[in-house]
């Protein structure tokens, strides 16, 4: 009963979860053109993911898995049924979820499998495999990957987390009723999971799927992609926050309305990529002087890459601000002394230096 009044309480107040405030991006998350100033940029159709392979840098392009190279020397490895939504190192080989809501293996000891969808688990968001078992974030389970603006704009909280044997094919769920979660890393006590509408980053058990405690909260963006680096971990936030945003998703019949009667491309929500229509929101926001938008405009698109300590703490950002061309990013990786990163909204992969 405490919790409903209080539920009650804050949406009249406009406090708590009815807060449409964003905070600010201070610290090591301050404001900068990295991405954009990036040594290196390969182009890539829309990545999806990026991961490490055996031969070298692999990147989800469509229904095509492929090896990256400078310039326009990428090759295809593999060409799956359906796009590829998410991907990630599996034994050898590359596992890589289907919009269709299928598990594909390509290479390794497991060539070739296919684990087809389950009920309950057709949005395959993010992958990771630990011996033999590969573990299956599922966004929503009422709409595809490719929804996922819809899902945002439906309050949706439906997200899964699931245990996939690749021996035996075997499914369990871990867990449930998560908000879109998006990434999922390994750590020595549980799986790390970025909950993307409720904008923070937790730990799960690996067994009861109970969340154990909470690494960071109330993020200034949309948590995506989640990956393992030496002392930390790699982090993207795939579009930022944004105060009309945030007080659309609180106006029940408006949000309704939008969604119903006004193409997805124009609604007020967070994207890959904006400010290539005049029909989208928020143009009279972009402060344009003599043909120049202001890096700090109103923005539904972002580029960002976030570098977390072991104990998932914020330690660097790499961005793309609202005049960037470095946004949507829905992956990075760290080899070496470079960290790659796969902009969906403006096709292509970057390369930049840890200490640039």
């Amino acid at each position: 009963m405490t919790f409903f009044f209080t539920r009650a309480l804050d949406s009249f107040l406009g406090r708590g979860d009815s807060a449409i405030t964003v905070p600010a991006l201070d610290g090591v998350l301050r404001p900068n053109r990295r991405l954009d100033d990036a040594p290196e940029r390969i182009p890539v159709a829309a990545p999806s993911g990026i991961v490490a392979s055996h031969d070298g840098l692999v990147a989800g392009s469509g229904n095509e898995l492929l090896l990256l190279a400078a310039g326009d020397r990428s090759r295809i490895l593999h060409r799956a049924g359906a796009a590829i939504s998410c991907l990630a190192p599996a034994a050898g080989g590359i596992a890589m979820g289907l919009e269709d809501g299928r598990i594909v293996i390509a290479g390794g000891e497991f060539d070739g499998v296919v684990f087809p969808a389950v009920d309950g688990a057709r949005c395959p968001t993010a992958l990771t495999e630990e011996d033999g078992a590969l573990y299956v974030c599922h966004g929503s389970a009422q709409n595809l990957p490719t929804a996922w603006q819809r899902d945002l704009m439906e309050r949706n909280a439906s997200g899964s987390v699931w245990r996939l044997d690749l021996r035996s094919g075997r499914h369990h769920r871990i867990a449930g009723g998560l908000a879109y979660p998006a990434g999922i890393a390994l750590s020595d006590d549980g799986l790390i999971v970025s909950e993307s509408w409720r904008h923070r980053i937790i730990l799960l058990d690996r067994d009861s799927g109970a969340v154990r405690r909470q690494l960071q909260g109330d993020l200034p963006g949309y948590p995506g992609h989640i990956g393992g680096r030496p002392g930390g971990y790699v982090m993207t936030m795939f579009a930022p926050r944004n105060q009309l945003v945030e007080f659309i998703l609180r106006e029940n019949a408006y949000r309704r309305r939008m969604m119903a009667e006004i193409e997805p491309a124009y609604w007020v929500a967070p994207t890959w990529r904006s400010g290539r229509s005049f029909y989208e929101p928020l143009q009279g926001g972009g402060v344009k002087h003599l043909g120049i938008l202001k890096p700090w405009a109103p923005t539904l698109s972002f580029g960002m890459v976030v570098l977390l300590d072991g104990q998932g703490l914020p330690c660097d950002s790499f961005q793309s601000r609202a005049d960037g061309a470095t946004h949507g990013i829905t992956g990075a990786v760290v080899i070496g002394n470079s960290v790659y990163a796969a902009s969906r909204g403006d096709d292509v992969v970057v390369r930049l230096d840890l200490d640039s």
